[in-house]
């Protein structure tokens, strides 16, 4: 499991906390080893040594003397002197240093000596044996209640803060640029005119940004020299094609009817040709989403071409699947999706399904052409582009009608996907997002319907999951 955040800004954030932390752990063990704990043994040797001296003081000055003593070590040492009252049985106190101290107690005394927390106070009591007498000696624990590990903590704990806040800071800095370049890069890809990204910050970003801005005004430029070269082509023979369509239609009765609907139908295709170059040349207008009914625009585009001979199969349930989205660009997808199926279809039926539940909202266009092979299904999403067995077949076309869709989808957020079909043939599956479905009964649209307007009592059959795909 990666647990590397996926964002530039979360990764450097990460990456610079975790160097710094590291190094101040080094620096802080470095610290603590080499110094911290040797001046705690030579501290806790000095202690030492002030306690036994104390005790071979007391041993060798006279009574009269010993009350001196003791206010002289209480006041210069914080050493108490007591009265030994019973032996001392040795106990295990939690106190930093203690380990040092005791090591430097014996060394210093010459044996091993019994070290006693107090009961009833903060006080540490110790043995010490002057020859042969014994005095017993008292301090505040607090003389060995150095704590190192918490004064590591702390260090380590401030470090790291300030070491986040710092590196989140200095990446907000340069992320925020990066993240608004990222945007405008993805309303671009949708076909959208982004607005020019304000060229500040680091000089490196400042740069990206000013060149990104040349870029999409070059790019605006190119589709407006683009449009207006398309429009003033199609209008120069557009001229000329109307004189023909009126002449055709001026031909008197002799004339060969093959012959003129020949020209008919080769003056449709060339109208209709232009008429998919200026679609395809015209920007991706933004318009207003409405509420659609799915089903009524695949069933009003089923109807147009039921008109021209096409036979296709509806599959559909009765619940109605209402969408959100922008009615003209989904019925051009469509249209363009269908028209595709029935022209490599080798005049088999086209099926048409549509899915609508909690899971997914889909359109499944379904020939029995051909096919298309996995590694060709990227290029023909290209404009002009057409492959091998269109142009065997004869298939007419300008190699236009899944680029514009292509380019209508990404705009919306739609996917459109060429898959193989069993038995031979393509499923064209337009994939729309779920968030922009409208809360209804969950449905799927699977009953097969042997016309576009099924009778009365048709049977309607509810299916799931596998129903919704082409069979």
């Amino acid at each position: 499991m990666n647990l590397m955040p996926k964002s530039l800004f979360g990764r450097t954030a990460t990456t610079i906390a975790i160097t710094l932390l590291l190094s101040m752990i080094i620096s802080v063990s470095a610290a603590v080893y080499f110094i911290m704990i040797p001046m705690a043994k030579r501290s806790a040797d000095d202690f030492a040594a002030v306690i036994v001296s104390a005790a071979h003081s007391l041993e060798s000055l006279p009574e009269e003397m010993h009350a001196e003593l003791k206010k002289q070590l209480l006041q210069d040492h914080g050493l108490i002197v007591s009265t030994q009252t019973h032996a001392l049985t040795e106990t295990s106190f939690d106190v930093p240093y203690s380990m040092f101290f005791r090591e430097s107690l014996a060394r210093r005394a010459g044996e091993e000596l019994p070290i006693v927390e107090s009961e009833t106070g903060p006080l540490i009591w110790v043995d010490v044996t002057a020859h042969g007498k014994i005095y017993r000696l008292g301090f505040d624990r607090e003389r060995l209640g150095t704590n190192p590990p918490v004064a590591l903590l702390l260090a380590i704990g401030g470090g790291v803060l300030l070491t986040f806040l710092a590196s989140l800071l200095e990446m907000r800095r340069v992320a925020r640029p990066l993240s608004r370049l990222s945007n405008a890069v993805q309303e671009l890809g949708r076909g959208k005119d982004p607005e020019p990204l304000a060229a500040d910050g680091p000089r490196e970003i400042a740069a990206l940004a000013e060149a990104f801005n040349r870029l999409t005004g070059d790019l605006r430029e190119m589709a407006e020299n683009r449009t207006v070269m398309i429009a003033g082509i199609s209008h120069d023979l557009r001229t000329p094609l109307t004189r023909l369509s009126i002449a055709v239609e001026m031909l008197d009765e002799s004339s060969n009817p093959q012959i003129v609907a020949g020209i008919r139908r080769d003056l449709d295709a060339m109208n209709g040709l232009i008429a998919q170059f200026l679609q395809f040349s015209k920007g991706l207008e933004d318009s207003v989403p409405v509420q659609v009914d799915l089903w009524q625009v695949i069933a009003s585009l089923a109807d147009d071409l039921k008109r021209e001979g096409t036979e296709l199969v509806l599959h559909r349930n009765d619940p109605p699947c209402v969408y959100f989205t922008d009615p003209v660009a989904l019925q051009r997808v469509l249209e363009n999706l269908l028209k595709n199926a029935i022209q490599y279809g080798v005049g088999a039926p086209v099926d048409v399904n549509l899915c609508c539940n909690k899971q997914a909202v889909s359109v499944e266009i379904c020939d029995r052409g051909p096919g298309i092979p996995a590694e060709l299904v990227e290029r023909a999403f290209r404009p002009f582009h057409r492959l091998q067995a269109a142009r065997s077949n004869g298939v007419g076309g300008s190699g236009l009608g899944l680029a514009i869709s292509r380019r209508l989808a990404v705009k919306h957020g739609w996917t459109i996907e060429l898959l193989p079909r069993d038995g031979g043939g393509t499923v064209a599956r337009l994939g729309l997002p779920t968030a922009y479905r409208f809360g209804l009964p969950v449905s799927c649209y699977a009953s097969t319907e042997d016309s576009l307007e099924p009778e009365a009592d048709a049977p309607v059959r509810e299916a799931v999951g596998e129903s919704c795909q082409c069979k």
